[in-house]
């Protein structure tokens, strides 16, 4: 009996041992069981999120290539409908120029039947006179002064038939002339009018490859942190072009500065002193591209008529604002200078599209982007008012619009202030 109780923990600390055991027993396999789950459910994540940036890489790869797409397509547009806007023009004067030849041929023509029927009416009149020559009338006997008069008479119908020969022969010379003239116009509109058609042709197929580029960028995209993070770099890219293209000016815009202030130096000098002093016009247009746009308050040009769908500040992305104004225009439409000035940069931009840059001088300029075509290049000199580029949708936005900016000493400003209402 006293065996069955060997292992009752109060009695022996052998009983101690035993419980120890069974609970070691009991509790290793549930244990090592959970540590390998654990260690299997690592494993996935880890490959999910190396799948998942695997992914977003491809779509990065993948946007880089279409956005590379977009730009060659949005240039297509661009030389597309600058060419059709120049043949549209040479179209217009050609038109002119052939309903001007009608109105002329149409006079030709008219001179011309009036000259036949004087011509006509004097072959009659001589022919019912008779052919007289000068001898039957002397030896006819008629009286002297009589006879002198019917000879005198008869050279100036001569005279008269020869001239109305003459003149008619010219009339026909001028009407072949300007009816040559006219089917070669004929033929050069005919030209123009076909390349007219494959240019809209042109046109229309790079806006709908455009438009299947854009479809594949946007189901490329997680569309927020992808976006915010390209706005970040899209503005930086700005930044850093315009910072270069203003490098690349600079030598040329000190001395036109320098070369500007002399003239206003001498423009006070002559106020003081009470003379008169007439800047020349070139004179004057250097200060007007080097003295910057002034105060906020200044009434500039506005460059373009629409809605303003975006003000400056207005929030863009996350914390991100916009740093310009987005004007909704008509595409197509011109794109104009804000005031005088030199153009700085006309290139394409990511998130910009077709951008023209104009730098007014004292650390002032005014960007223009979303445009169709640039009207103007790198280097020119551009008054207030002028076209520099025409209305559009690219850097791939969904309605023709402009955006606008003004930066001063290289930061975004409201522009509002300087185009009023």
């Amino acid at each position: 009996m006293k065996n069955t109780h060997y292992c009752s923990p109060g009695r022996h600390p052998f009983a101690l041992l035993c419980a120890g055991a069974l609970l070691c027993v009991g509790f290793s396999l549930p244990l090592s069981s959970y540590a390998e789950d654990n260690k299997q459910q690592l494993k996935s994540i880890q490959q999910s999120i190396a799948e998942k940036e695997k992914s977003v890489q491809q779509q990065k790869q993948q946007r880089s290539s279409l956005l590379d797409q977009l730009k060659l397509q949005e240039q297509t547009i661009a030389q597309a409908s600058r060419g059709l806007r120049e043949t549209q023009g040479t179209l217009s004067t050609l038109g002119k120029d052939i309903s001007e030849l009608n109105a002329s041929i149409q006079k030709l023509q008219k001179q011309q039947n009036a000259q036949q029927i004087i011509l006509a009416k004097q072959l009659d009149a001589a022919f019912r006179q008779g052919q007289h020559t000068g001898i039957e009338l002397l030896l006819s006997g008629e009286e002297s002064q009589r006879s002198e008069r019917i000879l005198a008479y008869f050279g100036y119908l001569n005279e008269s038939r020869k001239k109305t020969i003459v003149e008619l022969q010219q009339t026909r010379t001028d009407l072949a002339v300007q009816r040559k003239t006219l089917v070669s116009k004929q033929e050069q509109q005919k030209s123009l009018l076909s390349e007219q058609q494959t240019q809209q042709q042109k046109l229309e197929q790079a806006r709908a490859a455009r438009k299947n580029t854009l479809t594949a960028l946007e189901s490329s995209l997680e569309k927020d942190q992808l976006r915010l993070t390209e706005l970040r770099q899209n503005e930086t890219r700005l930044r850093d072009q315009i910072a270069k293209a203003e490098r690349e000016a600079r030598a040329r815009a000190e001395k036109e500065a320098r070369e500007a202030e002399k003239v206003r130096a001498r423009e006070q000098q002559a106020k003081k002193s009470g003379s008169s002093f007439k800047p020349t016009e070139g004179e004057r247009s250097l200060m007007a591209r080097t003295g910057g746009l002034g105060p906020p308050s200044s009434q500039a040009i506005w460059p373009a008529r629409g809605r303003v769908l975006h003000r400056f500040g207005e929030p863009l992305q996350g914390e991100l604002r916009w740093k310009g104004m987005v004007i909704s225009a008509s595409e197509g439409s011109e794109v104009k200078a804000i005031a005088d000035g030199r153009v700085l940069l006309a290139d394409w931009l990511q998130g910009y599209g077709l951008v023209v840059v104009v730098e007014h001088g004292k650390g002032d300029m005014s960007l223009y982007g979303y445009n169709q075509s640039a009207l103007v290049s790198v280097g020119a000199q551009v008054k207030a008012g002028q076209p520099i580029a025409l209305v559009g949708t690219s850097g791939g936005q969904g309605e023709p619009s402009l955006y606008f900016e003004i930066r001063r000493q290289g930061q975004a400003v409201n522009p509002q202030p300087w185009l009023g209402r």
